[in-house]
């Protein structure tokens, strides 16, 4: 499915970006990073990342997934996937405003950084829930229905530009990995597993591959 192809090749690009820009942050901490090439980095974030990408995701894939197949959107799965796609513009947010000060005490450099790592930290766990559930389990209900391909729009002019800029900031910023950061797949990982999700074996147990019906579910609260 080339929209699905599509979406993890823009994460692998998105994930090089995260850490890239963290090694930015850090280097503008010592005064050897330029604020404006954070904030392409921001523009990068806001317009490839969530303009084109998480659009494409919640405008056609999560939207077919709902509409068509009649998967829960208030909850599960889609639902956090979406309600996180909130929370990262609400974080850019702050970490622009923080940028576009030029000068930060050190107080604010803290909080610069410590955005910064939420940030990043929260899309990568995001990346990894796409990837290893929400993808692989909704391939299998489209394909299921007898749907094997999605909409899938290019990049506009201005997206493509803006898109070009990535090899050059992480050249400048050769990437930083936070390995204290434990990632993987499936949902037990997912931050929201649990807590605002019981994971997609239970909130799509009509549709799962597990083909369990709610009362046949042998994990009971």
């Amino acid at each position: 499915m080339k929209l699905l192809k599509d979406l993890r090749a823009e994460h692998d690009l998105i994930d090089q970006m995260l850490d890239s820009f963290r090694t930015a942050v850090i280097q503008l901490s010592h005064g050897q990073a330029r604020p404006k090439d954070l904030l392409r980095f921001i523009t990068f974030f806001r317009v490839i990342a969530d303009e084109f990408h998480h659009a494409r995701e919640e405008e056609v894939l999560f939207a077919v997934l709902v509409n068509q197949l009649q998967l829960p959107g208030d909850r599960g799965p889609i639902a956090v996937m979406t309600d996180d796609h909130r929370k990262f513009r609400v974080l850019l947010d702050q970490i622009q405003q923080l940028i576009e000060q030029r000068t930060l005490s050190p107080a604010e450099q803290v909080q610069l950084r410590t955005a910064t790592e939420r940030y990043i930290e929260s899309m990568q766990h995001h990346i990894d829930a796409e990837n290893s559930v929400l993808f692989v389990e909704g391939e299998i209900c489209l394909r299921d229905a007898g749907i094997s391909e999605l909409a899938c729009r290019g990049l506009t002019a201005k997206e493509m530009k803006i898109r070009f800029t990535a090899e050059e900031l992480m050249h400048r910023y050769p990437p930083t990995a936070n390995v204290e950061i434990i990632r993987g797949d499936g949902c037990p990982l997912c931050p929201a597993y649990q807590v605002t999700c019981d994971g997609y074996e239970r909130e799509w147990a009509k549709v799962s591959r597990w083909g369990r019906a709610e009362e046949d579910d042998p994990l009971p609260d």
